[in-house]
């Protein structure tokens, strides 16, 4: 008897595990591959070269660093985009550091809590953030001629 109570518990355990990692309804979101290979130094040296094409456009990419500037350019009832200055770097040295920057964009109402003065999940510049992005390609830095690598956010997550 006491065997059967096992298995019987058991197997209701393992069916609502299986059922758990076969739904499709994890909140509304999909998967997606992640590369990993790929960082803010290999987005860096892109934009430098000039030259994407080591970059994949059909994964996403996991990236870390500082906030530098935050640009909200849209802000409607129908429609939210964003723009993130996201900052990295390596000692060179002890006296040079080697800057990295790639631009994030935050596009779709999920992100507005981001960036709304009275949410208390608001990014702040010189906030640490972990991002989830595809790559969308390189584009023109404010001074009009300096080439930088543009992401578009999936999700993010404020570490400190």
């Amino acid at each position: 008897m006491k065997r059967i109570l096992i298995f019987l518990v058991s197997a209701f355990l393992m069916a609502g595990s299986l059922q758990a990692q076969t739904s499709a309804s994890s909140a509304g979101k999909k998967s997606v591959t992640v590369d990993f290979e790929i960082t803010m130094k290999d987005l860096a040296l892109a934009a430098k070269t000039q030259n994407d094409r080591a970059i994949p456009t059909n994964r996403a990419l996991i990236l870390d660093g500082d906030i530098g500037t935050i640009t909200v350019h849209e802000d409607s009832d129908t429609s939210f985009v964003a723009e993130v200055e996201l900052l990295n770097g390596i000692w060179v040295n002890e006296e040079q550091v080697e800057l990295y920057r790639t631009y994030i964009l935050c596009e779709g109402p999920q992100f507005r809590s981001f960036f709304s003065s009275k949410s208390p999940a608001k990014l702040k510049g010189g906030q640490t953030i972990i991002v989830l992005a595809t790559y969308e390609g390189l584009g023109v830095d404010y001074d009009g001629k300096t080439p930088v690598s543009v992401v578009r956010a999936i999700d993010i997550r404020r570490i400190y």
